[in-house]
């Protein structure tokens, strides 16, 4: 029998590695892929793989997950017994080498695998283990065969958990159907539906670059007509909203907040804050000119959104 996957070695956050990754799908990008995670929509993960943009750096939570990494493989060895190999490298299938996954640990003498998560979100006290995750690990036994995969996990409160996710078949299955119809998209140029989310990412992709006005169809005519209402009643409960609101802070008066059965309001006020004009600190320091140019920059103007309906904006 050939055998299901093969193994590519590559340092874990190494150049090799993260150009594997860039080509092929991953348990984290399959999560995307199915509109399970709360971190990157499909097409912004649609946008870093055409290469439109570029994939931001690991943020605070990923950096923090990696360098807590080790103590939950720890942990987990203490509550199991089973001792855990790191998998410096990236495993892919045989015939799809698109299909790819990086392994948190592999179990010495055991079938199954092990993801180590750090996580800090109430997902996790909604449900065993988050949709996201489950799609990940799913991933990973499909990719390697394996029939189970032992999430770790390090809650907030410095809380361990063990959740073991059983493979399954049928949702491997979708999983890899809804792969392959996005790399047809990465391959077309076409992209993924977009959400209100993906704001930033569009401007990126479709800087403005000309003076032009677009002419609306019959259908952007409908979307306008929908927006315009939808705006009509936002602004008239943000006024009640306000109204609320200011019959809660006269309630408040001089006080901190106020509390009822099973609520509560605060009226702060936030410390002061403190900005220092340093162009003015560089004319009465008599700082060279060409110093202050030297170490000034300039800073592309964001693409704002304006809507204005029978004049009115």
């Amino acid at each position: 029998m050939s055998k299901r996957f093969e193994f590519i070695k590559a340092e874990q956050r190494s150049p090799k590695w993260f150009a594997l990754r860039k080509d092929g799908i991953t348990a984290t990008d399959v999560a995307v892929i199915a509109g399970l995670s709360e971190y990157k929509t499909r097409f912004q993960l649609w946008a870093e793989k055409t290469g439109a943009v570029t994939e931001e750096p690991a943020g605070e939570a990923a950096q923090r997950g990696i360098l807590l990494e080790d103590a939950v493989a720890n942990w987990y060895t203490l509550e199991t017994g089973h001792k855990l190999k790191r998998s410096n490298g990236v495993v892919r299938l045989v015939e799809a080498p698109w299909a790819m996954a990086s392994l948190d640990r592999t179990i010495v003498g055991e079938p199954g695998l092990v993801e180590i998560k750090t996580s800090t979100s109430r997902m996790w006290a909604l449900e065993p283990v988050p949709a996201a995750v489950i799609a990940q690990v799913q991933w990973q036994a499909f990719i390697t065969g394996a029939p189970w995969v032992d999430v770790a996990v390090l809650l907030g409160g410095l809380k361990f958990r063990r959740e073991r996710v059983m493979a399954d078949p049928v949702y491997q299955a979708e999983l890899f159907a809804k792969a392959v119809q996005f790399r047809t998209l990465i391959a077309t140029g076409w992209a993924p539906e977009l959400i209100g989310e993906d704001s930033d990412t569009l401007a990126k992709v479709v800087p403005q670059s000309t003076e032009e006005w677009a002419q609306a169809t019959g259908s952007i005519e409908r979307v306008a007509a929908l927006y315009a209402e939808r705006k009509y009643e936002s602004v008239l409960l943000d006024q009640e909203l306000s109204n609320l609101a200011i019959s809660l802070k006269e309630a408040i008066g001089k006080g901190v907040g106020i509390a009822g059965a099973g609520w509560e309001a605060t009226w702060k006020q936030n410390k002061p804050s403190v900005k220092t004009d340093w162009r003015a600190v560089a004319e009465a320091a008599k700082v060279p000119q060409e110093i202050v140019d030297a170490y000034t920059k300039e800073i592309p103007g964001a693409r704002v959104f304006k809507f204005k309906d029978g004049g009115a904006e």
